[in-house]
């Protein structure tokens, strides 16, 4: 059985939200979510759980894309996970809202007509959770925040945060994968996925942590850290990886990495997390507590919180400030890093102890 519930990450309470338009309970909730990234599911989980305590009776099912389908199992908020295969995210919606014909939908995605039918075929549904968006507001508080404000979930459930549910036996093999003599690890997630978060200190950082740091990514990453500063782990599953991060979490340690889905999933089952952004506004896009979230340029006239994709450097890293690639990855110095980490993840001389 899961050792912990999304209940376990919530915090904090707010008021009802005023002038809301009351929902009557539903039977069947859809939550929609295919922008095609596992950090963009991560950011819709604390909505997924906040409907559930608003609604604990009916089915919720979650239609998103794999493999991130695969964090939502033994989750008791979800009843079913619909996959949608990537290039027909409009028809695996309709095929959805035919077959299954919820009393209330929500989705992060607009894109192709998805809201439009939504709406039409939907009897309640909340189809823009991306209005007005403040620059300085996390990403999936905002989310909540709309939803309570159209009172389909409790007001006082705002501040939840992502959880990913791990089962007992899970854990247990995240613990085998990290050692038993390991403690305070250091884990480095160095693929960002997209050049634009590529960050070009790694192997800096990974000396002055003198064999102390850990490796972890898809094969091709690994093989090219083999004989590298730091330690290579085993590929991973999804799954895999949240339960070894859940270790590291356990045993003190910190996972450290760029924007992106692995590091979301660190933060969702507990570890400490040093986030290193740059493109993206830290107080929109960051890991937030108990991690820490390093900005690099965060003066940067290029950047824009609320339109990422629309920014010059987003698709192809082309960065208007340097030649060498994002000026604002490579702002963020290793002894940044190495100053949030506990001292005796340390070795002496490092920069982090200067």
């Amino acid at each position: 059985m899961p050792e912990r519930t999304p209940d376990d990450r919530a915090r904090g309470t707010t008021g009802p939200a005023d002038g809301a338009i009351p929902f009557p309970r539903a039977g069947r909730i859809l939550v929609v979510d295919l922008l095609g990234g596992i950090g963009d599911l991560v950011m819709v989980l604390p909505a997924v759980h906040a409907l559930h305590r608003r609604h604990p009776g009916p089915e919720l099912r979650v239609l998103t894309h794999a493999p991130g389908d695969e964090l939502l199992r033994h989750d008791p908020a979800v009843s079913a996970v619909v996959r949608a295969e990537r290039g027909r995210e409009r028809a695996a919606v309709l095929a959805e809202l035919d077959r299954w014909r919820p009393d209330l939908a929500v989705t992060t995605t607009r894109y192709d007509g998805i809201a439009d039918a939504i709406e039409e075929l939907v009897p309640q549904s909340v189809t823009n959770l991306w209005r007005s968006p403040p620059a300085d507001e996390p990403v999936s508080t905002r989310y909540l925040r709309i939803l309570a404000a159209e009172d389909v979930i409790h007001a006082r459930d705002v501040d939840l945060l992502p959880s990913i549910v791990l089962t007992g036996a899970e854990r247990a093999e995240g613990e085998d994968v990290l050692g038993s003599e390991e403690q305070w690890p250091v884990v480095l997630v160095p693929s960002a996925g997209m050049a634009v978060k590529e960050w070009p200190h790694w192997r800096e950082l990974a000396t002055a942590l003198a064999g102390r740091a850990f490796v972890v990514g898809e094969p091709a990453v690994l093989d090219a850290w083999r004989g590298g500063p730091a330690r290579t782990l085993p590929a991973l599953s999804l799954r895999g990886l949240a339960a070894l991060f859940a270790a590291v979490g356990r045993r003190g340690g910190v996972v450290v990495g760029p924007d992106t889905g692995p590091m979301r999933m660190a933060a969702a089952v507990g570890a400490r997390t040093v986030g290193i952004f740059g493109p993206t506004l830290a107080a929109r896009y960051g890991l937030g507590p108990p991690g820490t979230d390093l900005q690099g340029l965060p003066g940067c006239t290029h950047r824009r919180p609320t339109a990422i994709t629309e920014q010059v450097c987003w698709w192809e890293a082309r960065c208007p400030l340097s030649a060498l690639g994002p000026a604002c990855m490579a702002d963020v110095a290793p002894g940044r890093v190495l100053d949030l980490l506990p001292s005796r993840q340390l070795t002496a001389g490092s920069p982090g102890q200067k």
